[in-house]
């Protein structure tokens, strides 16, 4: 097969066509729209992203310590031992883990639109692991290992989607790679459609969460709903709801907004 002879998706069309694509093509030309595929998913998460600032923290901290006198923390106290306080805007840190429902359900683009999603998570909040489930739970991207967010895309993409829908297994596996972390905030982030078919009730692994955020994707389905409802619940967290696959990734940029200030 010549390259000469073969018209390669760009753009987006190469992001979901990846997947199909990715066993009919010899390596070279493999690897060429994947490259693409990776490159047309960080535009888009940037452009998601282009006025969503980096979640920020308010450090307060006595005097010398750097920042600038903060006037209202210092009139909380009561004379006479009232501090010199100074106050500084900081990175959030926190320790995350995007767990990803890649089953046999899932096609190309919507393998294409997880990536993206999970794009946006790193971009922002930096110290992000990603799980996979189906049958078992995979780790794709660990926290404990520096990773480019153009790395963590690619890993994504080569999910090959298959199996069943274990969504107790990928909270297992979401569990313990946060527990590799070293930052006091940790959150687990579940994007799936609730319904599991395989493996025990997820709700009460959810519940061994400091916080788990989850974002239901696709129509309600009254069984993957409660699910959604109740793992969000016993995990302290919000539930939001993306109706389509390709809301999914500004829903995300939503849950950054609202649960990472």
């Amino acid at each position: 097969m010549e390259a000469a002879l073969i018209e390669l998706p760009s753009g987006w069309e190469a992001a979901a066509q990846l997947h199909k694509l990715k066993r009919a093509l010899p390596a070279r030309l493999r690897r060429e729209v994947e490259r693409r595929a990776v490159a047309e998913i960080l535009q888009r998460a940037r452009a998601l992203l282009r006025h969503t600032a980096r979640p920020r923290r308010t450090v307060r901290e006595a005097f010398p310590a750097v920042g600038e006198l903060d006037l209202d923390a210092m009139l909380e106290e009561t004379p006479p031992d009232r501090p010199l306080v100074v106050s500084r805007q900081e990175s959030r840190d926190a320790d995350v883990v995007a767990i990803l429902d890649m089953s046999l359900s899932m096609t190309g683009p919507k393998i294409a639109l997880t990536a993206l999603a999970a794009a946006v998570l790193k971009l922002r909040l930096e110290h992000v692991a990603v799980v996979s489930f189906d049958t078992v739970a995979h780790r794709l991207v660990p926290l404990t290992r520096a990773t480019t967010v153009a790395e963590l895309v690619r890993r994504i993409l080569a999910v090959p989607a298959l199996g069943y829908t274990h969504i107790s297994a990928g909270l297992r596996a979401g569990l313990a790679e946060l527990r590799t972390g070293r930052h006091r905030e940790r959150v687990g982030v579940i994007m799936t459609d609730g319904v599991a078919n395989i493996g025990r009730d997820p709700v009460s692994v959810a519940a061994r969460y400091p916080r788990l955020h989850v974002i239901a994707v696709g129509a309600e389905e009254p069984r993957g709903e409660r699910c959604c409802r109740e793992m969000a619940r016993a995990g302290r967290g919000e539930r939001l709801r993306a109706e389509t696959w390709e809301a999914l990734p500004r829903v995300t940029r939503e849950l950054v907004r609202r649960c990472f200030r």
